[in-house]
């Protein structure tokens, strides 16, 4: 992951941003040889990512800089004569802006999109200042998405004690988030979550009350699904309040309880 990727390019009249999507085959030295084709064609990649599509085959894609009396079209046949590829797609972006060549992007199993934090934060904010029990609003959809990325997780990968907490905290900066220290004790469920740098808590200013309902509902949802128990998380202190770092509770709900429509019931009231 590139933390300062830029979604443009810069200004380079003398070159030309194109992307590349590679499908290779998985043979030892297969993608050494694609990038070492590149570099021998001075082509200086910007970004760029792998994934793995099955055991046999993989797809490089890149964004490179290029001189702009580069024929793209010439150097893309050139990359699928390489005895590895595939496959190759190929084009030019013409503002210079580095986007994703996959589209629709995909994050845990739906469509997701790139939004600047403060878009975000400013609809939590609006809710906050303008709906009813905003904060139930925000907890329970906040419920929701935690529980749709447990199911997710526990389809594609095994899900257990000893890496539940990870994996939630690899997705939250994986999706820039935070960055999460979780002490939870797969027994009871009790714990805490600590969260450094909430997109949330650090992009909404400074406020007399915590303002991170939206993932002490995610942490819950997620935790709720996994342990197959209703859990309770809670914000207790909060970034935008003053505080160092965000922290949340976490507890079991009283039994019988369904946390979805106990927060329904607190909304609509």
């Amino acid at each position: 992951m590139v933390r300062d990727l830029c979604m443009f390019a810069g200004r380079n009249e003398n070159t030309q941003i194109a992307w590349f999507k590679i499908s290779y085959s998985k043979d030892p030295g297969s993608l050494s040889s694609i990038i070492n084709f590149m570099e021998s064609h001075e082509v200086q990649t910007k970004f760029g990512h792998l994934d793995n599509i099955t055991q046999q085959t993989g797809e490089y894609s890149i964004f490179t800089e290029i001189g702009k009396d580069v024929d793209v079209d010439d150097l893309a046949r050139k990359i699928g004569g390489l005895e590895a590829v595939e496959k190759v797609e190929h084009g030019i972006s013409e503002h210079r802006m580095i986007h994703l060549v996959d589209f629709p992007l995909n994050v845990i199993g739906v469509r997701g999109i790139i939004a600047r934090a403060p878009t975000l934060v400013d609809i939590i904010r609006t809710l906050n200042d303008s709906a009813p029990h905003a904060e139930g609003l925000l907890t329970l959809s906040g419920l929701r998405g935690g529980i749709h990325a447990a199911k997710y997780f526990r389809n594609i990968m095994p899900l257990d004690d000893k890496n539940f907490a990870s994996i939630l905290a690899e997705l939250y900066r994986a999706v820039g988030w935070g960055i999460l220290e979780i002490d939870c004790d797969p027994e009871t469920f009790e714990g805490k979550i600590i969260v450094k740098e909430s997109f949330i808590a650090d992009v909404y200013g400074e406020t007399d009350q915590p303002v991170c309902a939206y993932m002490s509902g995610y942490f819950a949802g997620y935790l709720t699904e996994y342990s197959g128990k209703n859990i309770r998380v809670r914000e207790v202190s909060c970034k935008a309040t003053g505080n160092e770092v965000c922290e949340h509770i976490i507890s079991p709900a009283p039994s019988g309880e369904n946390q979805e429509h106990v927060i329904t019931r607190g909304v609509s009231r």
